[in-house]
């Protein structure tokens, strides 16, 4: 197989009040009957209202699913699915966050394949490609619009189970940054801190280059620049613009480099314990970091100085870690205010070996540069529940 660097197949419109040409998209791709997917959260924000309203007031015909919920389950994809070939939808139209897209490429995955969605897991080859998809974000946080994974929650195994759908990804992202405005600041900054993530695993993934590193410093530097102003002053519709197109780089900064352990550790942190994503990214974070320190020491340095430390020259790997992550920390808890962990009140009970073999076993973790073993797990398990 060749090793492409930069590859995205995923058509973006970009703009305010971009929304409105959501009508005419649909006509130029011959696109009659849309099965539009969404939240209730939506619903209430009068977002999917605005949108139907759009859709319909131009002759549209659109089928509604509101069922999606956070970390969405595969009940859920399969249930749309199957109500999506009933009405005779020709399109998806995703209205929401990571959640709901991850949902709506599931079900437009579902609507081209018999079975369920978890039958994919590990077996995206048998997949029959699925086109059709528009996601419009309504977060700054997961990139799904451009990436081709989805995370799907097993409520059977309470495990979350991340599919690679890179040939059915959204094949338009219509990202409009007036429909953040109403975003309150602490999902701002736990899906701002998802993107600084993003790029960060992606820099030090196995599977970054040179190209795809020039992105991830980019967007590393402005969302240190940005993500502030949009959680001080939601309304900043600059830095909203500003989120929203760093967050949509995210996403598809993981589809040439993905990510690693500290997106594996936050699947499971976040399934088990119900933490957002975002904060979940973030309190694996350092001891992700700490991990991978000899590994990644010239590209922890350089994420070190965009958070604003001020290292002398001389510093060894572990010295270049602790002072990163410190500044990491002033940024995610003094700057932006995020929640201790332990106010999820995590039963430490279930932080156990079974939790470590379940992140072991995340396909994702073959992207960590220094390799990972159970004991390693349980060592940052340890540290991001007792000592953090």
């Amino acid at each position: 197989m060749i090793p492409y660097c930069l590859v995205q197949k995923t058509k973006v419109i970009e703009g305010y009040d971009s929304v409105k040409l959501l009508p005419d998209l649909c006509r130029e791709n011959g696109y009659q009957k849309p099965f539009l997917v969404f939240d209730q959260g939506i619903a209430k924000a009068g977002i999917s209202g605005k949108i139907i309203d759009i859709l319909e007031n131009a002759g549209f015909v659109v089928e509604v699913y509101d069922k999606i919920t956070p970390d969405p389950t595969s009940d859920l994809v399969d249930e749309g699915a199957l109500l999506c070939r009933q009405a005779g939808c020709d399109c998806i139209i995703a209205i929401g966050g990571g959640s709901t897209m991850d949902a709506a490429k599931g079900i437009n995955v579902m609507r081209v394949n018999q079975g369920k969605i978890l039958d994919f897991v590990g077996k995206e080859d048998k997949m029959i490609p699925a086109d059709r998809l528009i996601c419009i974000p309504t977060t700054s946080g997961t990139g799904s619009e451009l990436s081709n994974w989805i995370v799907i929650t097993d409520l059977k195994e309470g495990n979350k189970h991340p599919i690679d759908v890179r040939n059915s990804m959204s094949e338009y992202a219509l990202l409009d940054p007036m429909l953040t405005l109403e975003l309150p600041s602490r999902i701002t900054a736990e899906t701002g801190l998802d993107v600084f993530s993003h790029a960060f695993e992606a820099y030090t993934s196995n599977a970054s280059n040179p190209m795809t590193d020039l992105i991830c410093e980019k967007v590393m530097e402005d969302v240190i620049t940005w993500l502030p102003r949009a959680v001080k002053d939601g309304t900043d519709i600059v830095a909203r613009e500003k989120m929203m197109i760093l967050a949509s780089y995210g996403g598809f900064l993981l589809v040439d480099c993905l990510v690693h352990i500290g997106h594996c550790i936050a699947h499971e942190i976040g399934a088990r314990f119900h933490i957002p994503h975002g904060a979940a990214c973030a309190y694996a974070f350092p001891e992700m970091v700490r991990h991978i320190a000899g590994a990644r020491k010239d590209k922890i340095l350089y994420t070190g100085k965009i958070l604003g430390v001020d290292f002398n020259g001389n510093e060894e790997a572990e010295e270049i870690a602790d002072k990163t992550i410190r500044a990491y920390k002033h940024f995610r808890d003094d700057v932006l205010k995020l929640r201790s962990i332990k106010e999820y009140q995590p039963d430490h009970r279930m932080v156990n070996l079974e939790m470590a073999e379940e992140i072991l076993k995340d396909p994702i973790t073959a992207m960590t540069p220094q390799p990972v073993s159970l004991e390693d797990i349980m060592v940052m398990l340890y540290r991001i529940f007792v000592e953090d």
